[in-house]
């Protein structure tokens, strides 16, 4: 026999300080890590260099992060603009959004699989007695046209 079903509670709900909770830090790891950063390469230093100058000209910032100056192998990483970032943040925002709506679609979904399999075990559990009552109905009825079938033995004493 199975363990008998049982759910409790109710899903998750919508919370609109959650999901601005989840944005925001997701915002400041954006912000924190080199998320926020395009990397500019260059193969000799004149091309390095007039790269980096064309994307300070963009508005551009230098980053904490270390600067590659290995013969061939020139790099940095440079903050974007503002106006990048806030696009940048805007879709980090949209992907937890739709993240968070699928994590509470999700816990619906569970608990109304768990309430299905409730019902059904509660279902089953019904015709399977019913069942069982009209089965032992009818072996009483049997055990009783075969008791009258047959007269008591007469065993006599000695």
């Amino acid at each position: 026999m199975t363990d008998k079903k049982t759910i409790q509670g109710i899903p998750t709900k919508f919370d609109a300080r959650e999901l601005n909770r989840r944005q925001q830090q997701h915002k400041a790891a954006y912000q924190q890590t080199s998320q926020c950063c395009e990397i500019i390469r260059g193969a000799i230093p004149q091309q390095f260099l007039q790269a980096v100058s064309d994307k300070i000209a963009e508005g551009y910032t230098l980053s904490k992060y270390p600067i590659t100056m290995e013969s061939l192998n020139y790099s940095a990483q440079l903050v974007k603009p503002p106006a990048m970032q806030e696009v940048d943040i805007a879709t980090i925002n949209n992907e937890v959004r739709e993240a968070y709506r699928a994590e509470l679609e999700a816990s619906h979904e569970d608990y109304k699989q768990r309430l299905f399999a409730q019902l059904v075990q509660a279902e089953e559990s019904k015709q399977a007695a019913k069942a069982q009552a009209a089965k032992d109905k009818v072996y009483a009825d049997l055990k009783r046209q075969a008791d009258q079938t047959y007269s008591p033995l007469v065993f006599p004493e000695a």
